[in-house]
């Protein structure tokens, strides 16, 4: 009898089958002489840097490896992001993103380059924390509640500042509208640093800053905090409830998390996961975590899966309720 022929469909079988091998063992060997690449998709300086250049240094000294931090900004850190997910899936090229990177922007941006549930590999959440509501001292306010009564009153003309259009502090107030009911009036600016500046001078009363800008601030009495967004309390600000203690429904975190391209293979998934993890489990981690405003809270790979769906259908309800676009 003749031997069946070789379809296509076996022949690449066959050929997967006969690279095996040599793909385990690169995987056993890595990360191997060759550097890995962590992509920041935003400017030095910034939270997301800071972050990035700590954690490169503590994950090459874990994996006895070289990383290299790599500044990728540009379209509100998806043009990075979209670089790394067209990366080889090695485990040679990762990406530090954030919420908005991977949450927000397909719900407030065009032609997102990528799909974060489908081209991507989520690795760990490195920590996660909210925003800061906070009010001029003039303004009579002093809890979320009193806002949100000032802000129905007839006539009520009540402007908020966030650092940008579509920010996190944006939509965390523009979920506080929609569930309260009110029409808080949204003011963008080109970062935190100018919105302090007008709030501390009381050109605007009312803001939402990130916590580790603004809690100075509060510590000095020239602003007066009146709510947290996030799942719990700040360690930075610990007297300060949540929108949840207060009654607004509403706990979704910011978070900044180590992702690589989707189809990494498992045994490098599984070393890079387990690396992440005790690096992010030292006292040196929770220190600078802290620093910026944000908590250590790790959790399970699948458990962050889920969580990135979840953000994603959140803020896309905001975005859309609200009507707000991209400029």
């Amino acid at each position: 009898m003749n031997p069946r022929p070789l379809t296509r469909r076996r022949l690449l079988g066959a050929a997967a089958l006969g690279l095996l091998p040599a793909f385990t063992a690169r995987a056993a060997d890595y990360p191997g002489s060759k550097a890995i690449k962590l992509v920041v998709p935003f400017p030095p300086g910034g939270g997301t840097d800071i972050v990035g250049r700590w954690l490169g240094q503590a994950l090459a000294q874990e994996l006895k490896g070289t990383v290299i931090v790599e500044n990728l900004p540009g379209a509100t850190g998806t043009m990075g992001s979209a670089r790394v997910a067209r990366a080889e899936p090695d485990g040679h090229t990762l990406l530090i993103g954030i919420s908005g990177t991977h949450a927000i922007a397909p719900a407030l941006l065009k032609d997102v380059p990528y799909k974060p549930d489908r081209d991507f590999t989520p690795l760990a959440r490195i920590a996660q924390g909210g925003n800061l509501f906070v009010v001029h001292p003039s303004l009579p306010v002093k809890n979320i509640d009193e806002l949100i009564a000032l802000a129905r009153q007839p006539g009520s003309d009540l402007a908020y500042g966030s650092w940008g259009l579509g920010s996190g502090g944006h939509l965390a107030m523009e979920a506080v509208n929609q569930q309260a009911g009110t029409k808080m009036q949204h003011v963008p600016y080109k970062g935190v640093a100018p919105l302090l500046q007008d709030l501390i001078g009381g050109n605007i009363k009312v803001a939402v800053v990130d916590l580790a800008a603004g809690t100075p601030h509060v510590r000095s009495g020239k602003l007066r905090p009146i709510a947290v967004s996030g799942p719990k309390r700040s360690s930075l600000l610990p007297e300060v409830p949540t929108l949840v203690e207060q009654g607004v429904p509403f706990d979704t975190a910011s978070w900044y998390a180590v992702f690589g391209p989707a189809k990494m293979p498992a045994p490098v998934v599984e070393q890079l996961s387990q690396a992440l993890t005790k690096v992010l489990a030292t006292p040196e981690a929770a220190e600078r975590i802290r620093a910026l405003g944000m908590e250590p809270d790790p959790i399970a790979r699948a458990a962050f899966e889920q969580q990135v769906a979840k953000d994603m259908a959140v803020w896309a309800q905001i975005v859309q309720r609200g009507g707000i676009k991209a400029e």
